[in-house]
């Protein structure tokens, strides 16, 4: 029954990213991640393209992870300027990686500012 069910919702992100939905695109990118990882990307790169910060940002920690350090970042960056909090936390933990302890602080006090405002 749950395999069903799970196709069904399948199919209906599948409708719904054939006509253009970047959210649905994520979820079946989120559903493909274990089976196919190269479906996966595709379906992320495809959100991305249509500027889903989610998806340009899960992208760039894949490319981030996968040793594509600048591209990974540069997307990680663009999600995190575009104001998307996951891809800001995201960019401050980077920075630290690098040894860029200003720039870090930069990010996590954009976190704190923005936690702040709500």
């Amino acid at each position: 029954m749950w395999q069903l069910h799970e196709r069904k919702r399948i199919e209906h992100w599948q409708k719904a990213a054939a006509a253009g939905d970047s959210d649905a695109m994520l979820h079946l990118a989120h559903a493909a991640r274990h089976h196919d990882p190269a479906e996966a990307e595709r379906w992320l790169r495809s959100a991305a393209d249509l500027g889903n910060l989610e998806a340009v940002h899960k992208l760039g920690v894949l490319m981030w992870h996968r040793g594509e350090y600048e591209g990974g970042e540069d997307l990680v960056h663009r999600a995190a300027l575009g104001g998307y909090q996951d891809a800001i936390a995201t960019m401050g933990q980077l920075c630290e990686k690098r040894g860029d302890l200003k720039g870090a602080d930069a990010w996590f006090c954009k976190i704190a500012a923005d936690d702040d405002s709500d």
